[in-house]
């Protein structure tokens, strides 16, 4: 399925290092990067997530390359300075956030110009890390609540012309009976290409209503409804297209 460069994509996970090394490589002004999280909680993560890659390398006898975030040039950390980050604790902090978002009051100012030419201009992402894991365990964990979350991010978006973009952190990988992971690829037909653990996430069965509409219909003579759920990929995909993010890389996108 071809995309337009505004159509909001849920992209599969990745790690903290992973979107940071990604953003500085391949985004610029006036891209903005809202986290579902605290600062001290993310950057707390984004280290360890670090810390685990380098000692991974050290017992494999590679060579202990640093991450590209605790080496990099200086010029991609001036670079990362002119991508706007928001920090949102709560969902009701992200509708909010979303609700009034603009590009006029950032703080973030654009880069100096540049004589280089031919660089190739994407759309800007107006891009929510940690989306899914925000609703998780919580009153808006429905297909209600976050369809509610989805439509105002896509409408803040389209306000500024900038491209929705999801992704959350990878969550425990799927095992088979043997205990073996299971990453066989596959193709839904609707333009879901990925591994099975990849796309775990959003095949998981969500409530339709909200904790409060269902102890409100609890009380209803005819409220069977109300104990039904839906998968994420049907409440997402009203507004969402689904691709592989090669972070290592980049973004795969058919446009």
């Amino acid at each position: 399925m071809s995309l337009t460069p505004l159509t909001p994509l849920i992209l599969s996970p990745a790690l903290p290092s992973e979107l940071l090394t990604y953003i500085i490589r391949h985004q610029q002004h006036p891209t903005t990067l809202i986290i579902c999280s605290s600062q001290a909680a993310f950057l707390n993560s984004l280290v360890a997530d670090a810390q685990e890659s380098l000692e991974a390398a050290s017992d494999e006898s590679q060579a202990p390359s640093l991450s590209p975030l605790l080496s990099g040039p200086l010029y991609q950390v001036a670079i990362a300075r002119h991508i706007r980050m928001i920090f949102v604790p709560t969902v009701s902090h992200l509708r909010a956030c979303l609700s009034v978002f603009t590009t006029k009051d950032s703080r973030v100012p654009p880069p100096p110009p540049t004589t280089a030419q031919g660089q190739a201009r994407t759309s800007p992402l107006l891009l929510v890390y940690g989306f899914l894991a925000l609703h998780r365990d919580t009153s808006e964990w429905s297909a209600q609540g976050i369809s509610s979350t989805a439509t105002n991010l896509v409408e803040a978006a389209r306000r500024v012309r900038f491209r929705a973009v999801v992704v959350d952190s990878p969550r425990v990988a799927a095992q088979d009976e043997d205990g073996t992971e299971e990453l066989d690829t596959v193709d839904d037909g609707d333009g879901v290409v990925g591994s099975k653990t990849e796309q775990m996430f959003l095949s998981e069965e969500v409530p339709v209503l909200s904790a409060s509409a269902r102890r409100t219909g609890a009380d209803l003579d005819e409220a069977d409804w109300t104990g039904r759920t839906v998968t994420l990929m049907r409440v997402l995909g009203r507004w969402f297209r689904y691709r592989q993010g090669h972070w290592a890389e980049e973004v795969h996108e058919d446009t």
